[in-house]
């Protein structure tokens, strides 16, 4: 599926990933994954952007995000990685770029805000970093299911969002991945095309006033005789 020019919708979820640049680790200790959370909250107040899921990995990031204004999510991660940047290139006596490109992202339904949600905090769980998502210490999976947030507190207004409690959240959590949802929610941030049913994809459409439906590009059946 084509990458297409990135699409925010505001007042609704987007999840938002960006790796390192060839894959390379972007934090090499706790300290760092800190001084980057403390730019991302500092840029996400400034331009007027809501965290609700998050989690940190040693070559990648992964966020869920409502916007309150079109240029939000690019203004935050633009200016947060370029920070970060910043510093990891010279605690590390590096040059060049950290990041790989652009970060890629994704709107998303309710029903798929959910997932994707999951889909992040179960990262630590399935690189075997952690045996439960709320042991990893930088995710929103901990205060999702009850804990204390340290620190991004936006993290905490998830619940205005979906139909669960904490209690339902940590049960969610703690259930296996489904491979079809995991490709399906890695599809659409790559592409960029919304993540939602039909109805919510067509009403974005009229929104962009552009087609964003994916396209069946197998090849068209024989009619029969």
């Amino acid at each position: 599926m084509p990458r297409i020019a990135r699409l925010v919708a505001v007042g609704l979820p987007h999840h938002v990933t960006q790796r390192g640049n060839y894959q390379q680790q972007v934090f090499a200790d706790d300290q760092d994954k800190e001084i980057y959370l403390s730019f991302i909250i500092l840029a996400s107040k400034k331009f007027e952007l809501t965290i609700l899921s998050y989690c940190l990995m040693d070559n990648h990031v992964h966020f869920i995000a409502v916007p309150k204004e079109d240029y939000s999510l690019a203004k935050t991660f633009n200016t947060a990685h370029m920070r970060y940047s910043q510093y990891y290139n010279k605690k590390q006596g590096l040059r060049g770029h950290l990041w790989q490109g652009r970060f890629y992202s994704c709107i998303l339904d309710e029903q798929h805000l959910l997932s994707a949600a999951k889909y992040i905090e179960r990262n630590p769980v399935r690189t075997k970093l952690v045996s439960r998502p709320w042991q990893w210490k930088f995710s929103s999976a901990n205060t999702h299911c009850g804990g204390e947030e340290k620190y991004i507190y936006s993290a905490r207004s998830l619940f205005d969002h979906i139909d669960m409690n904490r209690k339902q959240w940590r049960e969610y959590i703690g259930e296996q991945d489904k491979k079809e949802e995991l490709n399906e929610i890695k599809k659409h941030t790559m592409s960029g095309r919304p993540l939602g049913g039909a109805e919510f994809v067509t009403g974005l459409e009229k929104k962009f006033k552009r087609r964003l439906h994916a396209l069946n590009w197998g090849r068209p059946r024989k009619s029969e005789k």
